[in-house]
Parts: structure tokens; sequence; C-alpha cells
């Protein structure tokens, strides 16, 4: 009997964000370990993207999401992780919030030593560079998202930093 795969829904992605915001965060010694619900998610994400053009099935089939690929700033390996992404203004946008965690995620860690990644989205790979927007540009870019999915917002309350927002630039 093959295995039946299960279904990606809300309650699994708020257990991941419960998690990131706790002391089981990417990198740590919990997170790497087998019961890591983040790092579960983030597969079967994945899988669910790759197997479905860039959808996942089920009440997550509107989420608009992708697959960036860094190489590790301190290894060196290439490191995918499933990202919701924002258009604004015909630009192709990833935040890096971590929930609001007081520090960034590794993957953001990543590409601002290597800012050249692969994105896979709608069943399409492409080279892409990782531009961390600064200033103005940033805050524009912010605000807008923020209109658009209020929880950023209410993420960047929660810390003291300020929430980077990454354009990709398809090569």
């Amino acid at each position: 009997m093959a295995e039946e795969k299960a279904e990606l829904g809300w309650a699994d992605l708020m257990k991941m964000v419960a998690e990131v915001g706790s002391e089981n965060v990417p990198g740590s010694k919990a997170w790497k370990a087998e019961g890591s619900e983040t790092k579960r998610v983030n597969e079967q994400f994945m899988r669910a993207l790759r197997d479905n053009n860039g959808k996942v099935p089920g009440e997550l089939a509107d989420m608009p999401a992708l697959i960036i690929t860094t190489t590790g700033s301190k290894t060196g390996e290439k490191r995918a992780v499933p990202l919701g992404y924002q258009l604004v203004d015909g630009r192709l946008l990833v935040i890096a919030s971590m929930a609001g965690a007081e520090r960034n995620p590794p993957w953001f860690n990543n590409l601002v030593k290597t800012s050249e990644v692969l994105v896979e989205k709608d069943g399409e790979s492409f080279s892409a560079n990782a531009v961390v927007t600064q200033g103005d540009d940033r805050n524009y870019l912010f605000q807008k998202i923020c209109a658009s999915e209020p929880t950023f917002a209410a993420y960047e309350a929660r810390t003291d930093r300020v929430i980077p927002v990454v354009e990709l630039r398809r090569k």
C-alpha cells in the first residue's frame, strides 16, 4: 500500500511559527533533531511545491510560495527553504521576518554573503540575484506588503530589528 501524503494546512504553519519563535530556531541543536516541526513542515511544503508546479494543494493553495536555494555562509553547502513571497510593482520580494524573532533567519545571512540564489517558482527554476532593499525603498515596499499581509507589521512590532525585504532579481 502506498504511503498517504498528509495535506498541509494553516495549523501546520501556525505550529511552525510558534516553534520559530521559541528556542528551537533554525540552526539550533533542536532544529537539527528529527523532531523539528519546522524542518518537517518545510520539507513537506517543498515537496508539495515541486510536485504541483509551485502550488500547495488544499487550504494553502492561494498562498504565494517559492523555494529559494542559498549557499551556506559557513558551510558553503546548498540550502533550500520554502518562503512566501509578495509582488509589489512587479518586483519579486521575500521578507526575512522569522516570525518577529530577534535575529534574521539563516537563509537571509546566507544570501547576504552570496547573493546568487536559485529560485523555484510556479514549476520553473531560475537564477537570481538577491538584493536587500534599503532606506526609503525598503520602507515603501514593507508598507505595501503590510497593507496586504498585516501579519508582517505584527512581526516587526515584536522585535527591535528592522525586518529585511529582499528583492529576487532574475538573471
